[in-house]
């Protein structure tokens, strides 16, 4: 049992030890440091003063801004080292030793003018950017200290949506950027990781290893992926060599405690059993009659000396217990003149609230780099994560929501009973979370080798090779005593493989140059061979004499669902691309890519991917210079076309189906056309998109941020549409159908106060999407069976309209459709009086009307502070959650706790205990708005002065808490997971206490 008194009070307790651990190391930094007065100006080669220069103490955040006049005072411990930077200016580094007044000369460097983002085969600065690129730092998937870092885009990528399957360790995520172009084909984004394109997800990546995630969001970014890049592509650049000359260690540990928060309320929990009492004997009123209260099984005689005795038991909050996540990282760097290398081990174990749920993940990462001159380069990198997840019983949970406080886990001896409600079908979830057990191994690499020769300045050669190789295993033990055996049935063992090999041969032409101070060129060419391989097994067996999990399938009386797979696929590639830019102002990117595939046949099988995009620096031209509030002013504008070959390897072919057949006294196979006929004449789903955008930076760049508007239209869907079975066959895959998505996006980042010892800053994310089907069959038909409608989102809730709850001043309006008052009200679209599937309309669709995401930072001295919020407004989903626990009126399991009508509370919102209404599905239709505080950080990084002391480079010390506050109308545990499966996926939610520490030896 969770107590949460005991919780708080020890998490209390470490934030107040850590508190005056830090607070004693800062009085002791006081102590023992000399502190010296260091005054000066920076100003530029032309002695012009830069405004809004940053000093600041290495390896701290201590430190000030210039002024207007370039002029700054600080105090600083004595032989610490000052740092002084600006944008665009190469950083100088001085070692203070005594009291002193600093003329400082910053500089220009345009290589260090802007970041490098990454583009797919190579990198641009971002000031060269003609596209819509977005990217996330490996500092902040590290800060944010989620175990799966796809969750760390929410919010922090404007245009992505990320959304959870469930709350349990190790579930699975799934990502859209920019909306949903397929509808029957996958909208999941193109994953590229160091260099090989696959669609694994990240799951299995560690933050400490992630040097960089990079979101190509346009077409004329994507185009450079052609034929897989209509859905976006996230570019994930592990941590390699790096050209650092001497050893470094970096270490990151964590330990958090996982409590559920906003565990629903259901009716009689927290100890007031007599409000279900009460809700079971009005229930049985409504619907038996008041002489059904003396039936023997309206009450057992156990459950009335429960209530006798005030026993009663909160199931939700018995089962669920406090639970913790460990994760620890190491890495180590380190070069000379000729060689660089790193490699980084990481451990994460995840535990879950309910059984045995629980995820843990064993990382490694290694990259090596050997320069033998300054012509020719080799290197290689690899990336190791094993996995284990046990995603928990599948129906303990929901039984514990179905059960009542007036029923106990135990029998008479005190042991776990298997029937604890004898008038119920639901058993003891303590018992089917012991004999139900579902894990998942799991095992991915990545290993790639270059070789890159530069004959002359500028251009490069580069081949590179790379190998990815995954497999799970999983694995289902469902014992006799559980939910699905009943007791009676003999137990069942599931066990299936699945083995994916990707390789990836990239030949990469590059050459950059600049022709008389004027004209810039970076240009490369791309011969690309790619080959997939996938295989698999499974195999079911009932009734085995042990209990030996999935291991021994071979022993069961019946071995069922035997089945294997193998399918391969290739794709060759040509790929140019060409970044030309004039006198920094103008800029051009063309990109072409001819894709060829097996997946597809005949002509169909290569295609062109043309892409376009300008670029204008509004801030250099002549007309700007003078406007000193403006510091950076770009316009783009980009067009481009790309494909969607996530489809399946056989959608080409027409299958043949097996069947099983009793002939004589033997079972035999009989093989002939399947339902669904191939189509050889199909191509690519086809994308085009145009986009605008606008970087700016203002104020000394103190706000700076990017507006993007975008309009894209997707193609030539590939339909399974239904025609006659005269053929054999009942639907045929075609070319057909037009969706279209149109969006903003804002990134927005500002410094809010920068002062002698206080820093504030605030990232900002928004971004709405309106999705819409343009055409479907050619013929301006709607596809009521598949709830498509043309004009409408591809994914719609399309029902009858609820309008609240009949009230007693409309008992005579509700007689006329069969109603009584506290029924639910629907809407009669047709006015008939007659409630059928002509009164269904499109009641909304399940995705956001808009998204945002808000961080803000503050550090004081060397205490940093940060919270993190999370918003998506509007789209209405069907819950099942909501529907199940409000619509459902069985006489013996448990309801949620809501505002139910009754006579004397005339409730517009769920119907009356007990009524028969009709319609009860429209109450799982609800809100996703939401607004949460994701995170909630509190650091502490050790000064110079104490690092000298202990030997360390840098110590952070920080406590976190996730998920603090959450504000939704959901009456669910998580509105993030509205629509989970309630059978297999249903969860609680964690609140999330945590104590880290960041070192660098």
């Amino acid at each position: 049992m969770i107590n949460r008194i005991n919780i708080f009070k020890r998490v209390a307790s470490l934030i107040v030890i850590l508190t005056c651990c830090i607070c004693s190391i800062q009085v002791m930094a006081q102590e023992v440091t000399e502190k010296i007065a260091v005054t000066g100006k920076v100003t530029d080669v032309n002695k012009e003063p830069i405004v809004g220069a940053n000093v600041v103490i290495e390896s701290t955040y201590i430190g000030v801004i210039t002024d207007v006049y370039g002029n700054f005072k600080i105090e600083v411990p004595k032989n610490s080292e000052l740092s002084i930077s600006f944008i665009g200016y190469v950083t100088q580094r001085l070692t203070i030793t005594e009291p002193v007044n600093l003329d400082i000369i910053l500089e220009s460097d345009m290589a260090e003018l802007d970041d490098v983002v990454v583009i797919g085969y190579g990198t641009v600065k971002k000031k060269d950017l003609t596209g819509s690129i977005e990217s996330v730092s490996g500092d902040l998937l590290v800060k944010s200290n989620n175990t799966n870092i796809t969750e760390t885009l929410n919010g922090n990528v404007s245009g992505v949506l990320v959304s959870k399957s469930s709350n349990r360790p190790g579930a699975d995520m799934s990502m859209q950027i920019r909306g949903a172009n397929s509808i029957n084909s996958s909208n999941e984004p193109l994953y590229v990781i160091n260099g090989v394109p696959s669609y694994s997800g990240m799951k299995h990546l560690n933050a400490s290893d992630i040097e960089s995630i990079d979101v190509l969001k346009d077409a004329s970014s994507a185009a450079i992926y052609g034929s897989r890049g209509a859905n976006g592509v996230v570019i994930i650049t592990t941590k390699g060599a790096n050209k650092k000359k001497g050893f470094s260690i970096d270490y990151s540990g964590s330990f958090g405690v996982k409590t559920p928060t906003r565990i629903p309320d259901m009716i009689g929990n927290k100890g007031n059993g007599l409000e279900y009492v009460d809700y079971r004997v009005a229930l049985w009123k409504k619907k038996y009659g008041d002489a059904s209260l003396s039936r023997t099984d309206f009450l057992t005689d156990s459950e009335k000396k429960r209530i006798r005795n005030g026993e009663y038991y909160d199931w939700l909050r018995e089962i669920s217990d406090q639970s913790y996540v460990t994760n620890h990282s190491i890495s180590t760097s380190g070069g000379n003149e000729t060689t660089s290398y790193s490699l980084g081990m990481g451990y994460l174990s995840d535990e879950g609230m309910i059984g045995k749920e629980q995820f843990t993940r064993y990382t490694a990462n290694v990259g090596i780099e050997h320069r033998f001159n300054d012509i020719i380069t080799t290197g290689m990198s690899s990336y190791i994560s094993d996995n284990k997840t046990n995603h928990g019983s599948q129906d303990a949970l929901l039984n514990a929501y179905f059960l009542p406080p007036i029923v106990s886990p135990y029998d008479d001896n005190g042991n776990y009973a298997f029937i604890i409600q004898p008038t119920s079908s639901k058993i003891n979830p303590f018992i089917q979370n012991q004999n139900n057990i579902r894990e998942t191994k799991a095992f991915y690499s990545n290993f790639s080798g270059f070789l890159e020769i530069k004959p002359i300045k500028g251009l490069s050669l580069k081949s590179q090779i790379a190998y990815q190789f995954d497999t799970d295993l999983y694995g289902e033990w469902i014992g006799k005593y559980t939910q699905q055996k009943g007791g009676v049935n003999p137990s069942e063992a599931y066990r299936s493989e699945g083995r994916n090999t990707n390789i990836v041969w990239d030949n990469i032409l590059s050459y950059q140059n600049k022709f008389n101070e004027s004209h810039r060129i970076d240009a490369i060419g791309l011969f690309n061979m790619q080959k997939d391989t996938h295989q698999g097994s499974g195999m079911r067996g009932i009734g085995l004499p042990y209990k030996s999990d999935w291991h021994a399938i071979q022993t069961a009386d019946e071995i069922t669902d035997v089945s294997s797979y193998y399918w391969e696929s290739s794709m060759t590639s040509f790929m140019g691309r060409l970044n030309y830019t004039l006198l920094d102002k103008y800029m051009v990117t063309l990109t072409g890519r001819y894709d060829g595939t097996s997946r597809l046949k005949g002509d169909n099988q290569w295609g062109f991917l043309p892409a376009a995009a300008l670029g204008w620096q509004i801030k250099n031209e002549g007309f700007m210079q003078d406007v000193e509030a403006i510091n950076q002013l770009k316009l783009r504008l980009s067009y481009g076309k790309t494909g969607n070959n996530n489809l399946s390897h056989n959608i080409t072919l027409t299958e043949l189906g097996l069947s099983r057949y009793t002939f004589g006294s033997n079972g035999v196979n009989g093989f002939g056309i399947s339902n669904v006929r191939g189509n050889e004449n199909l191509k690519w789903e086809m994308t085009s998109e145009y986009n605008v955008g606008l970087d700016f930076g203002l104020l000394n760049n103190r706000v700076s941020g990017t507006m993007d508007a975008y309009t894209r239209e997707t193609d030539g869907l590939i339909f399974n549409r239904a025609v006659g079975s005269l053929n054999g066959y009942s639907s045929v895959y075609q070319n057909i159908g037009k969706t279209s998505n149109k969006g903003i996006e804002l990134t927005l980042n500002t410094v809010n106060i920068s002062k002698n010892d206080f820093y504030w800053k605030t990232n900002l994310t928004f971004s709405l999407n309106r999705n819409k089907i343009e055409e479907l069959y050619g013929d301006n038909q709607d596809d009521l069976g598949n709830r498509w409608f043309i004009g409408e989102p591809v994914s719609v809730i399309y029902d009858l309209k609820h309008l609240g709850i009949w009230q007693a001043d409309e008992e005579a309006e509700a007689t006329k459709y069969g109603q009584s008052v506290g029924h639910i009200k629907v809407e009669d679209v047709n006015g008939d009086y007659n409630l059928d599937q002509q009164d269904f309309q499109i009641i909304g669709t399940p995705s956001p009307d808009w998204m945002a995401g808000m961080i803000n930072s503050f550090v004081y001295k060397n205490l940093d502070f940060s919270f993190d919020i999370y918003a998506r407004v509007g789209g209405i989903y069907n819950d099942s959650f909501t529907y199940m626990f409000t619509a459902w009126d069985n006489e013996h399991w448990n309801k949620a706790d809501v505002n139910y009508w009754t006579a004397e509370n005339s409730s517009d919102e769920y119907q009356q205990v007990g009524a028969q209404s009709y319609h009860t599905q429209v109450l799982g239709q609800v809100s996703g708005t939401f607004v949460k505080v994701r995170n909630i950080t509190l650091g502490y990084a050790l000064s110079n002065s104490v690092l000298s002391k202990i030997g360390l480079k840098k110590l952070r010390l920080y406590s976190q808490v996730q998920n603090p506050f959450t504000f939704t109308d959901f009456i669910g545990s998580d509105p993030e997971t509205i629509g989970e499966n309630v059978n297999t996926q249903l969860s609680l939610y964690p609140m999330t206490f945590t104590f880290g520490i960041n070192a660098n030896f």
